[in-house]
């Protein structure tokens, strides 16, 4: 008995077949675990396995103990299992062109049996945009967080742009504090002088904090909540669905099978980005942004902006 078998799957006219027991592959009419190849000449690849532990070559004159393989055919019904390096010794030309044949059929079938599944989770991951969109816990969602977040990041969209730019600053820097620059006291100078060994001009500056503004990660390039919703998932899902499965390339089931892989990794960012930004945009966590501001004109426009979050 084998133990710890991974995968056992037989390629069949239309569908894979996954077997659960290495018995069930010993006790098929014609199997033979010591086959002499020189008596026999291949026909075909039926299957394919991965175990957790090796077992040997069914080929009598190899016996190498192999954890990874294939089932193959003889053209007088026989069927036996080898490793890819005996089978390509051992077969031949004919055996690598076969494996290389088979591993795409199995990938294409693979990739079909994934796209026919997701398929039928299309209206429900429309759903769960459309209520991430929507907010899922409230009047707020995605929607919301994208068209107040953007002012913070777009000039002339309502922020000051003394603001647009500090928060494009943090953002480059990765830094969540707000610093403004203050005119020194003559104590302050002194001991800064002191510090540095030499005699500083006057006036003296230095640099204090006015806060610190959380969950500025939001604005990130990629939580980006219109890309992630409408570009990546909404309308690629429309264009998922009007596809025919069956009909598709080898190169179109690998790369829908490849974003269908990402779709829920996408739908969980997006639900961190919009907790993310609920955080940002409460009124008291962009305060400090107050303290870069001197014109009047400013203040106001900050203010009339925050007062769009409340």
């Amino acid at each position: 008995m084998i133990i710890g078998v991974s995968v056992i799957t037989l390629n069949g006219e239309k569908e894979l077949t996954r077997v659960e027991s290495w018995e069930d592959i010993e006790t098929r009419p014609g199997f033979d675990p010591n086959l002499n190849p020189v008596d026999h000449e291949l026909d075909s690849i039926i299957g394919s396995y991965l175990f957790a532990e090796k077992i040997r070559c069914g080929l009598s004159s190899c016996r190498t103990l192999h954890g990874r393989g294939y089932l193959v055919a003889t053209k007088d019904g026989r069927l036996t299992n080898i490793g890819k390096d005996c089978g390509r010794a051992y077969f031949g030309v004919d055996f690598e062109t076969m494996s290389q044949q088979f591993d795409r059929d199995i990938a294409a079938k693979e990739n079909r049996e994934r796209l026919w599944t997701f398929s039928s989770k299309v209206d429900q991951n429309s759903r769960s945009i459309a209520d991430i969109r929507k907010g899922e816990h409230g009047p707020r969602g995605a929607d919301w967080v994208h068209k107040r977040s953007r002012p913070l990041v777009t000039m002339n969209q309502g922020c000051p742009d003394l603001v647009v730019w500090r928060v494009r600053e943090l953002l480059k820097t990765g830094s969540t504090e707000v610093l403004v620059q203050r005119e020194a006291t003559e104590e302050e100078t002194r001991r800064a002088e002191a510090l540095e060994g030499r005699r500083l001009p006057r006036p003296h500056y230095v640099e204090e904090s006015a806060g610190r503004i959380a969950n500025l990660d939001a604005l990130q390039r990629g939580n980006d909540l219109r890309q992630i919703l409408v570009i990546d998932l909404a309308a690629k899902l429309k264009d998922f669905a009007a596809l025919n499965i069956d009909t598709m390339t080898h190169a179109e089931l690998n790369t829908w099978a490849k974003w269908i892989a990402t779709v829920d990794m996408q739908l969980t960012k997006a639900r961190e980005s919009v907790r993310s930004g609920l955080g940002l945009l409460r009124p008291e966590n962009l305060e400090p942004l107050f303290s870069i501001l001197s014109r009047s004109e400013d203040f106001t426009a900050f203010s009339l902006f925050l007062e769009t979050l409340k």
